[in-house]
């Protein structure tokens, strides 16, 4: 902190040194704050390396829907507690059609309530409406299927899936349409779905968001993996491990590692298989977790069937949800580390307690802004947001 002259304890340290070694190791939250110091900081701590860099040191957390007194909140997980980021206001969780949750990407969040959708970062508490491709005659609806930063470019851009209206009884229903359309454009540009995925249409982010992995974007559709190349912006596939029977269940990141999971019938055991070598497609079985057999404190109600959700935390632990109200942290190996709770320590396992959805999305904090941004601080006929940023 600054002495009565304005002078700090690093003023006498060379700038790169201020710049790289101790900024950068900061929170966005926190080097925000920084640039308030002084005219220096504010420089070294705005160029596109140092936010990148920043970014890049910052922990990648699951998302976490939460819904609490007619309040539906997302919070990055980790060290037992949730943590709120974005808490929808009252006057719009009134209704039937709450906000959803569809996409992130470095540290930006994006999010639709009917059919107006929204970008935002909430460490930079910044955010404006999202344009989508229009609807063209006998389509009626648009969903996000990926967020993606464009490698070349370094634009963000969004992957959209175009669905049809609904049609007369015993019409054959129209495939999606799908576009890829940068943040901030008015220019989609039409993509070409999979031949052989036919039948398997692209999942919506909101419910299955893609792995994003060695530049490209990957979900586990069908008996294969789909990717998406980010450079050239078009689809091939990959083999799933030849011992899997069937569709596969979940496929993430885990520590730097492409992974797929599969749980059993009886919904108590999560196989985890690793890929080894990318370009030769090869697996290997890694990790069993049994339910079963994990110490969890109140014990797991078994007799009832919850397909587990997965989530990475630090490489080498999971958070596993069982049920709506259970949300275990344990480590890779299946042993149980603790129950996660609220920030404010409220018992998410209480009887007064709202389900939670542990989602497969994740929030990268970061201090990206999009040219968006600053268009929407002038162009005051934009909707106010159905949320308020907490983060």
């Amino acid at each position: 902190m600054p002495d009565s002259s304005g002078a700090t304890v690093l003023d006498d340290l060379p700038k790169c040194l201020v710049a790289d070694e101790i900024l950068v190791r900061l929170s966005p939250k926190h080097v925000l704050r920084c640039r308030a110091v002084q005219k220096l900081w504010r420089a070294v701590t705005s160029t596109d390396k140092f936010i990148l860099d920043n970014h890049r040191r910052q922990p990648s957390l699951p998302i976490i829907q939460r819904h609490k007194e007619g309040i539906s909140r997302f919070a990055a997980a980790g060290d037992h507690k949730i943590w709120p980021v974005i808490r929808y206001t009252r006057r719009h969780t009134a209704s039937n059609f709450s906000t959803i949750h569809h996409a992130a990407c470095d540290g930006l969040l994006i999010l639709s309530r009917h059919s107006s959708f929204y970008i935002c970062n909430p460490a930079t508490r910044k955010c404006a409406s999202l344009s989508h491709p229009p609807l063209r005659p006998g389509f009626s609806a648009a969903t996000v299927v990926a967020f993606y930063r464009h490698q070349l470019s370094g634009e963000h851009r969004v992957l959209w899936a175009i669905y049809s209206a609904p049609m007369a009884r015993g019409a054959a229903v129209k495939p999606p349409a799908y576009f890829v359309l940068p943040v901030g454009s008015d220019q989609p540009r039409c993509v070409q779905w999979p031949a052989v995925l036919e039948i398997f249409p692209a999942t919506r982010s909101s419910d299955h968001p893609p792995v994003h992995y060695r530049g490209g974007l990957h979900w586990a559709l069908g008996l294969s993996i789909t990717v998406f190349d980010t450079v050239t912006e078009t689809f091939r596939q990959m083999s799933h491990p030849a011992q899997l029977p069937g569709d596969m269940v979940l496929l993430f990141d885990l520590g730097g590692d492409l992974a797929l999971g599969r749980t059993s019938g009886d919904c108590v055991t999560l196989d985890l298989w690793v890929l080894q070598e990318y370009d030769a497609e090869t697996w290997a079985f890694r990790y069993r977790i049994d339910l079963r057999v994990m110490e969890a404190s109140p014990p797991l109600n078994l007799s009832v069937k919850h397909d587990p959700v997965m989530a990475v935390v630090n490489g080498r632990e999971l958070l596993i949800q069982h049920g709506p109200y259970r949300l275990l942290h344990c480590g890779i190996d299946g042993v149980f580390l603790g129950n996660v709770e609220s920030k404010d320590n409220a018992n998410i396992l209480s009887q007064f307690a709202k389900p939670l959805t542990l989602t497969r999305h994740r929030l990268q904090e970061s201090m990206i802004s999009l040219p968006l941004f600053e268009t929407r601080q002038k162009d005051a006929v934009n909707e106010e947001p159905p949320f308020t940023i907490l983060l």
